[in-house]
């Protein structure tokens, strides 16, 4: 019987503190227990945004914790699940709302090459704000005690803020992003699971630590304008290509056939079933190149730690990850920890030509899926090089994690999407020859001089129509 190793992977990624991080479900990973999630909602109450100076705005999220059962509020500075060993929150920071890009994010660092940056660090990641659970941490989350510190919010009980300034942000930036999301732990709630308790000996005496089940709440997530305002929210500026409800009829821990498919919770228990959060991280100018390195003293054992960056966009990986069992080079993601992860045995659980409705929405105005072309013009390109000096010992000075996306080398928006799957030679030569596509070109050229004409023959209605030759129903909806 094949098992989903890949997939299973995927359900226990650790990305990001900072970028993709992929973890084998096989390795000992903290169990996550799901039937104790319906304690816990993640709820973003309000956002205000103050500019403190050209490019850069105070961006404060009042978010709280409740309880849908006993229709209550946790507090998370006191309650076991917040307060125990592997619980966990983070409130994140992203921008570019339609298209998220988080250009200047890298830790306040100018979107210049050439900054310096230690394994773990991304070329395109949100800002974060991690422990804001803690009762001592510098980055904790303060509660609300007035209107003052947190306007616009009824009632202050439990409620919390955190504010983070943001730097370098663009000024054809109008739309950002927060998120909150992480785990707390199963300790103090009915029918938890018995705690692991390991001691280690050494020479200086036993050390003991235990480990609780985390508990996967889905993530929050609420857009803000870029515009001095008490009450910054604003609906979600991105268009919706999927929905969550279509993956979670596959990814729902159960067995498809011969696969076991996990739900979809990532990165350690801290990432849930909120795909508006997976796009602030895998957006267009993200690549795994911040965990990969060579050091000629003890090279990584696993040769492919120190190859070609890998992109990790949403539309690129996603397509890649489900392809496993169709494409031609296996899709390989280096994690966390510098983990290497080949995607290749995953097999998708349906005939993936047929399957693009299991996942796609349809406009219910034009009758369009969003799997058709053509793609917007917003889309922006894929980065597969990001111009960083990466292949050199972490934290050398030889080392470093090219933040600016201006010279990226990117795969043109559509050839990015359709050669996750159809990535051999001749799809590709293709693509560029009949469909003006691009497979290392920069970002200001998409469109100008580089332009795409896919649609001309793919497009709907069209003789090589994607709704006609994957063989799908124009009226088919799941």
């Amino acid at each position: 019987m094949k098992t989903m190793t890949a997939t299973r992977r995927l359900a226990h990624w650790l990305l990001l503190g900072v970028l993709a991080t992929f973890v084998s479900a096989t390795h000992g990973q903290t169990p996550l227990a799901w039937e104790q999630t319906k304690y816990f909602q993640y709820n973003i109450e309000n956002v205000t945004v103050t500019s403190v100076g050209t490019g850069s705005w105070a961006v404060k999220v009042i978010f709280s914790v409740s309880n849908p059962v006993l229709m209550n509020v946790w507090n998370i500075k006191e309650a076991l699940p917040f307060q125990s060993a592997g619980a966990s929150i983070t409130a994140d920071f992203a921008w570019d709302g339609r298209e998220f890009t988080n250009t200047g994010s890298s830790g306040g660092l100018a979107p210049l090459a050439g900054a310096s940056a230690p394994l773990g660090t991304g070329a395109a990641m949100p800002v974060q704000v991690r422990s804001l659970q803690s009762t001592t941490a510098a980055t904790r989350a303060t509660p609300c005690a007035s209107a003052t510190d947190c306007p616009n919010v009824p009632d202050l009980t439990n409620r919390y803020w955190v504010s983070k300034t943001v730097t370098l942000v663009p000024p054809t930036v109008k739309y950002g992003r927060v998120a909150i999301e992480g785990r707390p732990v199963c300790n103090g709630l009915p029918n938890c699971p018995a705690p692991v308790v390991t001691s280690v000996v050494t020479s200086t005496g036993t050390t003991t630590s235990t480990t609780y089940a985390n508990i996967p709440v889905t993530s929050a997530t609420a857009d803000f304008e870029f515009t001095p305002s008490n009450l910054a929210k604003v609906a979600n500026q991105r268009r919706q290509i999927v929905d969550i409800a279509k993956c979670q009829g596959c990814h729902d821990d159960k067995q498809h056939g011969d696969t076991f498919i996990p739900r979809l919770s990532l990165h350690g228990g801290n990432r849930n079933e909120n795909l508006n959060l997976c796009v602030v991280c895998h957006n267009p100018n993200q690549t795994d190149v911040n965990f990969r390195y060579y050091d000629p003293v003890k090279p990584p054992a696993d040769a492919r730690v120190y190859g070609p960056e890998t992109p990790i966009d949403f539309k690129t990986m996603v397509h890649s990850i489900h392809a496993g069992g169709f494409r031609k080079t296996p899709y390989v993601v280096i994690g966390f920890q510098s983990s290497v992860n080949d995607f290749s045995e995953v097999r998708f659980p349906a005939e993936l030509r047929k399957s693009c409705l299991k996942c796609h929405v349809v406009d219910a105005a034009t009758g369009k899926g969003s799997y058709e072309l053509p793609l917007k013009s917003t889309v922006l390109g894929t980065t597969v090089k990001t111009q960083s000096a990466y292949l050199a010992p972490d934290k050398s000075p030889q080392r470093s994690i090219d933040v600016n996306p201006d010279n990226d080398l990117k795969i043109t928006p559509t050839a990015a999407t359709c050669s996750a799957c159809h990535d051999n030679s001749e799809v590709r030569s293709h693509m560029i020859k009949t469909g003006g596509a691009s497979f290392g070109t920069t970002q200001d050229k998409i469109g100008v001089t580089v332009k795409e004409r896919c649609a001309n023959c793919h497009g709907p209605g069209k003789d090589k129509d994607v709704r006609k030759v994957h063989e799908l129903s124009s009226t088919s909806s799941d």
